[in-house]
């Protein structure tokens, strides 16, 4: 009787560490992870064996002796996708601009004449209609001024007289004067508008009035002209 309960006892206990194996084995698989194509690891990323000390393998894998630690493939290098490269824009510089050339304006020209009876008779006695003479001195005058290319815009017309007669009629006859030699002129193509007549009859003496011939002299028209000159600026 002792007999047989220790073999009961002793095969008892054989299933009880068969038990335990197969528990182990269980916990074992239990943690085992498997890769199709690879070989089933472990948590530690080692291969798993069976009872024939072979690799155990997932699907479309093969079983190979003494795998030990398993080596990671390693990831597969994408080939790198390609960046347009976008070139800047221009960037528009504007030309500095060029600096205006200053041009001096040009100087005025004056051109001057002076009829008096010094030289000979310019009006008739006691009168305001030119003589001859004083024609073609005027009109000579218009001529010149023309030909110079000046642009008249002032034109002073002063007529003077001596001091023979009342002043009053004096300063008359000088206006008189004055106004005849500015309407030829005019005659000439100088611009009437531009221009500035008066008299001061015996009030602006250039010489004596106790002599003939300073008083001659002071029988006078003063013509004064100024402008400027025509000048073609090419660009």
């Amino acid at each position: 009787m002792n007999i047989r309960k220790l073999t009961c006892n002793k095969a008892y206990k054989h299933l009880v560490i068969a038990s335990s194996a197969v528990m182990v084995t269980l916990t074992m698989t239990s943690t085992a992870s498997a890769n199709i194509g690879g070989y089933v690891t472990d948590g530690s990323n080692h291969g798993v064996t069976d009872g024939s000390g072979d690799c155990v393998t997932a699907s479309l894998g093969s079983k190979v002796s003494g795998c030990g630690e398993l080596s990671i493939a390693a990831p597969i290098k994408a080939d790198p996708v390609p960046v347009a490269v976008v070139p800047p824009k221009p960037v528009y510089v504007a030309p500095p601009k060029p600096k205006p050339v200053y041009v001096p304006p040009p100087k005025p020209i004056v051109k001057v004449l002076r009829l008096n009876e010094a030289g000979g008779s310019n009006f008739a006695f006691d009168s305001d209609k030119l003589s001859d003479k004083a024609r073609g001195e005027l009109t000579s005058f218009a001529q010149t001024v023309k030909s110079s290319n000046v642009t008249p815009n002032n034109v002073t017309v002063v007529g003077h007289t001596d001091s023979i007669g009342a002043k009053t009629y004096n300063q008359k006859l000088s206006e008189r004067r004055a106004n005849s030699v500015a309407n030829f002129l005019a005659a000439q193509g100088i611009d009437r508008g531009v221009m500035k007549v008066s008299g001061q009859g015996e009030m602006n003496p250039v010489a004596s009035n106790k002599t003939k011939s300073g008083r001659a002299e002071n029988r006078r028209v003063d013509i004064s002209v100024s402008g400027q000159r025509k000048v073609t600026i090419r660009r």
